[in-house]
């Protein structure tokens, strides 16, 4: 179960409808923008509770939460097998692999870049990743983790394989890579695949990839945040399937 935390974060998600189990307020206090919430809440005819502040930190997480929580359920975790069996019908589109992205804030980030850039999915590993259910990832994320599809495997670099048997041609991004990533061309089923921040990908995901690229950067610094990195390459992907 994810947990959102904070009067911004609870609102725009009571107001996209996103599927909300319960909201929880910080039992006596009383403000005109958590009023608002408890109104939308009942009208959706979401559970309200009201907890003493100490529930509220334990859930947020250290995230600020101004007197309000609330539990979401993911649009849940799909089966990779099942996923898969629908991704090879398709002719087209997206797939983002983080490699052991374990920053709550970078994985959040990921999530929302990989929804509003229209992929079909976001797979990660089970282990070695940031935590799913964490507050910190619903916040960053803004919205985007009940709307895409995320799906955890045992074996990223078994996965990959089987996305390659289903057509989709995977890019990883590197620093060292000689293809520049404006230099290369993208149709068909992609499938981006992105390293931790420090350590990269690991070296048999890399040496899974179909081809390594990179972002050029004329500047002093060495890489990119990872969820940055995301941005420029997964819209790339997008521009091109416009022209």
């Amino acid at each position: 179960m994810a947990v959102l935390a904070g009067i911004h974060t609870v609102k725009h998600a009571l107001d996209s409808g996103e599927a909300l189990d319960e909201l929880l307020i910080l039992k006596g206090k009383t403000h005109p923008r958590l009023n608002e919430l408890v109104h939308l809440a009942k009208k959706q005819r979401i559970r309200v509770t009201f907890v003493p502040r100490e529930a509220l930190e334990r859930l947020s997480e250290n995230v600020p939460h101004q007197g309000v929580v609330a539990r979401v359920q993911p649009k849940g975790l799909v089966d990779f097998k099942s996923w898969l069996k629908k991704a090879t019908e398709q002719e087209s589109g997206s797939v983002l692999l983080l490699d052991q992205v374990t920053d709550p804030h970078n994985l959040g980030a990921c999530i929302r870049t990989a929804e509003a850039a229209g992929c079909l999915a976001l797979i990660i590993p089970k282990d070695h990743a940031a935590n799913l259910d964490s507050p910190v990832v619903a916040k960053s994320a803004c919205g985007a983790l009940s709307r895409l599809p995320v799906i955890r495997v045992t074996n990223l670099v078994r996965s990959m394989e089987d996305l390659k048997e289903a057509g989709f041609w995977l890019s990883g991004l590197a620093g060292e890579a000689d293809n520049d990533l404006y230099q290369t061309k993208f149709s068909g089923k992609n499938a981006l695949v992105m390293g931790a921040e420090g350590t990269g990908m690991r070296r048999l995901v890399r040496e899974s990839c179909d081809q390594l690229i990179r972002i050029p950067m004329p500047g002093n610094v060495e890489s990119l945040n990872v969820s940055v990195a995301t941005g420029v390459a997964l819209f790339e992907v997008v521009r091109q399937s416009l022209v």
